[in-house]
């Protein structure tokens, strides 16, 4: 386990004892039932499958015939040159093999850096969402406690206008920020549908999340350094960049490989018939009118076995394994390029995120240790001045909405934080935080 990434504080509470927080259930939901993950876990799968496929020999080839048969009179036996044949032949690639199955490997395993890299986006997508429904939640219920103050304001400004001692544009202003209240929580609530659907598409399925606020983040120094180190060392985007540079090697010597020539090995049986010749007797003496006879004769001809190695020879080299091998060579020099600017750009990020988290973390103190608790001493003060009638509507007003924005801003810099904490997590290919 990592030291210094570990998730620092369970992000969600659990609601039961012993039961697993709503943020890590969710994860694991999504790691189980996303379709496109599955998709690609299937696809790994069938690059792994690939890996003998590789070192496979073309298929030999058979060869049926007949040799030599007589164009005026076919026949298998007339003839001394007549066979038939069966033989089979296999090309043998020089030098191929090897490279071919250490290029299928480094396909397989970007294939497996590439899931990888899909889950952590997937759930760090599913983190963002969770963190900005719990931040839309927590946003509906402040705006909420406006309304309620928003509603005490009112009922007391009716009751000292009855008095004679109110102000009726008093009233009318507090039922304005009332009904400015409404207008927001309209806008929230669409939000939280729209991320409530969000998470089900990242889940796969429809879920049901439990609802609790954002803990407040137990912060800790996060030393930069060993950040890009453990990136370096992780993240899948620079894994599979790695990778097509060693890839490209392989191809250039695959390429080079061609500069062999291959071997077809051949074998073949040729049978042939065995024949019959008649050959002529002359008639018994003194037996007059007596006619020709002729005695058939069988000749056994003998079957013959034939070997042959032919050998093709690359003679236009110069025109074609040259230039792709020089090819190859530019692909392997982009690849390597490719590396180095993912690395200066995940650095940058990285140092980007972390410079975040401090902000948020000291923006997260201001308002919990200084502004919230002054907002909340001046809204009382405020409050007990409004009820002598020495303050007037408008700054009781401001002042609670003060407070209650210090309070929304809270939540947001606990939201941003973690928000930026899941990236780089997700930046080295961390899957289920816990």
């Amino acid at each position: 386990m990592r030291t210094v990434f570990v998730i620092m504080v369970m992000l969600i509470t659990a609601s039961v004892s012993g039961r697993e927080p709503a943020l890590v259930e969710l994860q694991r939901t999504a790691l189980s039932g996303n379709p496109r993950l599955r998709a690609m876990e299937a696809q790994v799968l069938m690059m792994k499958k690939r890996i003998p496929q590789s070192t496979a020999l073309e298929d030999p080839k058979v060869k049926l015939g007949i040799n030599n048969l007589p164009v005026t009179s076919p026949s298998l036996t007339k003839d001394n040159m007549t066979s038939k044949e069966i033989g089979v032949s296999q090309k043998i690639p020089t030098g191929r093999l090897p490279f071919q199955k250490k290029i299928a490997i480094n396909e397989y395993e970007m294939a497996q850096e590439t899931l990888k890299a899909e889950k952590a986006e997937t759930l760090h997508m599913l983190r963002l969402n969770y963190y900005e429904l719990m931040y839309t939640l927590s946003s509906i219920r402040i705006v909420e406690d406006i309304q309620k103050q928003m509603k005490l304001v009112v009922d007391s400004e009716v009751a000292a206008t009855k008095a004679g001692l109110g102000s009726l544009s008093n009233v009318v202003k507090a039922k304005i920020e009332y009904t400015m209240a409404e207008e927001e929580l309209i806008g929230l609530r669409q939000r939280q549908e729209e991320l409530e659907q969000n998470i089900n598409y990242l889940a796969g399925t429809k879920v049901k999340s439990r609802i609790t606020p954002l803990p407040d983040p137990r912060f800790s120094e996060i030393d930069a350094g060993k950040v890009i180190e453990e990136l370096t060392a992780s993240n899948p985007q620079l894994k599979i960049l790695h990778l097509g540079v060693e890839m490209s090697r392989n191809e250039i010597l695959l390429k080079k490989s061609e500069y062999a020539p291959d071997i077809d090995v051949g074998l073949s049986y040729m049978q042939r018939q065995d024949s019959r010749r008649k050959n002529f007797i002359d008639p018994m003496f003194g037996s007059g009118g007596a006619s020709a006879v002729y005695k058939s004769e069988k000749t056994k001809r003998n079957d013959m076995v034939s070997a042959m190695v032919s050998i093709s020879v690359p003679f236009w080299f110069w025109k074609k394994n040259i230039p792709m091998v020089e090819e190859m060579k530019k692909k392997s020099e982009s690849a390597r390029n490719l590396y180095l600017d993912a690395l200066n750009r995940m650095t940058a990020r990285a140092n980007t995120l972390v410079s975040r988290m401090v902000k948020w973390r000291d923006l997260y103190r201001l308002y919990n240790d200084r502004l919230i608790p002054q907002a909340e001493l001046a809204l009382e003060t405020t409050l007990a001045r409004y009820r002598t009638s020495t303050v007037e509507f408008m700054p009781v007003v401001d002042t609670v909405r003060m407070l209650l924005r210090y309070r929304r801003e809270r939540v947001m810099a606990v939201k941003e934080y973690y928000a930026s904490y899941s990236e780089l997590n997700a930046l080295m290919g961390v899957e289920v935080l816990e």
